[in-house]
Parts: C-alpha cells; sequence; structure tokens
C-alpha cells in the first residue's frame, strides 16, 4: 500500500465521503499481506493499512518467530532477542533485527497457542514517508476450524492501538476481533479470508471528529467501509 495521502487530506475526504461504500478493486487479489491495493476511498484504504499491514507485520513476525522455534534455531536467532520458548507461557520474545519495520515488537506466549504482541514505535502506513508514532496490543490466538479435518490455517486476534499524524491529529483503533485464514493450503503466503470488524476513532487534538469501521465478510476485496457511527 504505497499511495501517496496524507492523513489531514484523508481525514478531509472521510468527513466527505458516502456513508457506505462496498468495496470494487480491479483485479486485486484477495489476499492481504504483500499486495498494493487500489481503488477505493482514502479513509478506507487507511483502515485497510492498519489490517493489512500494520497487524499482518506482526503476524508475520510470529510466524516467523515460530517456524525459528520449531526448527531449534532461537539460540542463533539474530532477528529476535530470545527469552525461553516462543511456545511456552510466560516467555518474551523481542524483534531486534535492524531491517524490520516491528523493531521492538515483542511476542509474548500467554497460554497454550495464545500471544500478547506489543509494539510501541514508529510505522509506515500507506506511503513511506508516513512514519509516525504508533501504539498497539494484538491479542492472538491460533485459529482453530470447525471442522477438525480441515487444513485451513490461521489467527484469532484482538486489536487496540493509537497512532499520531500531523497537524494535531491522532486516531485510536479497536477490534472485538478479527480472524484471518489461510485456506489455500499450507506454504501459501498471507491469509484470503477475513472475518470481523475494525473500527478507528479520529481526534483533532481533543476532539473526536469521526468514527469509521471496515467490516470484513470472507474476501477482503469486498470488506464493507462505513463512515459517521
Amino acid at each position: 500500500m504505497k499511495r501517496v495521502y496524507i492523513f489531514t487530506v484523508i481525514l478531509s475526504m472521510v468527513l466527505l465521503a458516502a456513508a457506505c461504500s462496498r468495496g470494487d478493486y480491479e483485479n486485486a487479489p484477495d489476499i492481504v499481506g504483500g499486495h498494493t491495493v487500489v481503488n477505493n476511498l482514502p479513509g478506507r484504504k487507511y483502515m485497510m493499512s492498519i489490517a493489512d499491514e500494520m497487524v499482518t507485520a506482526a503476524l508475520d513476525e510470529l510466524e516467523l518467530g515460530l517456524s525459528i522455534n520449531e526448527r531449534g534455531a532461537a539460540e542463533r536467532s539474530s532477528h529476535f532477542n530470545v527469552n525461553g520458548s516462543l511456545t511456552t507461557p510466560g516467555s518474551t520474545w523481542t524483534v531486534k533485527a535492524e531491517d524490520s519495520q516491528m523493531k521492538g515488537l515483542s511476542l509474548h506466549c500467554t497460554a497454550a497457542d495464545q500471544w500478547q504482541l506489543s509494539f510501541d514505535g514508529e510505522f509506515v502506513l500507506i506511503y513511506e514517508e508516513n512514519l509516525y508514532p504508533t501504539v498497539f496490543t494484538l491479542m492472538v490466538d491460533k485459529y482453530k476450524p470447525e471442522d477438525p479435518e480441515s487444513a485451513d490455517e490461521g489467527w484469532k486476534v484482538s486489536l487496540t492501538g493509537r497512532r499520531e499524524e500531523r497537524g494535531g491529529y491522532h486516531c485510536t483503533f479497536d477490534t472485538a476481533s478479527i480472524t484471518y485464514v489461510n485456506t489455500r493450503g499450507a506454504g501459501a503466503p498471507g491469509w484470503n479470508q477475513v472475518f470481523g470488524d475494525l473500527y478507528m476513532y479520529v481526534f483533532k487534538n481533543d476532539a473526536q471528529v469521526d468514527a469509521c469501521c471496515l467490516s470484513f465478510e470472507g474476501s477482503p476485496s469486498q470488506a464493507t467501509y462505513i463512515r459517521g457511527l
């Protein structure tokens, strides 16, 4: 998502946008993580960037950590500071790699197949110059399909966070839960099915000026964007 929009422009267009807009991507792959989003409202793009860049970047770090842990290579990792097995409750790994956009992210195992991911640093959303202080906590549970024979894989997450922007603007965001599912088989990158609602509240200094929701019902490109909640 490398599109040149500053947040103040995004905000003004959000305030003037229609109350509800259905996604209408042209030839966009229905996979979150690693693809470019085109053809939609700037407010929707901003929220999709939270779901499809920030959250997926944190999940990528968790999956990398679990892969390293499974291979028994934790003590040799140059990517993480390691404290115990990542699958043992109470253990914490921290991203230390200088080339990671999630440097400083902590991965704390809270229970079997459950983790708390915490980040407090600068993060890029939408375009490379949009690097601003971002704080979030992501509670992550391993996705368990209803059908025990299913090969579907993924994560169920709940998110709370805050991001600063220029001109006195900031936003907060949260979810009850969002589920990221890969139904394409082991080894396929990203997640092609997403379910749940992401909420964002926009502030100018201390005054709330807008509220938005991005609702996922399966195919990521068909997520519904609603503003003015």
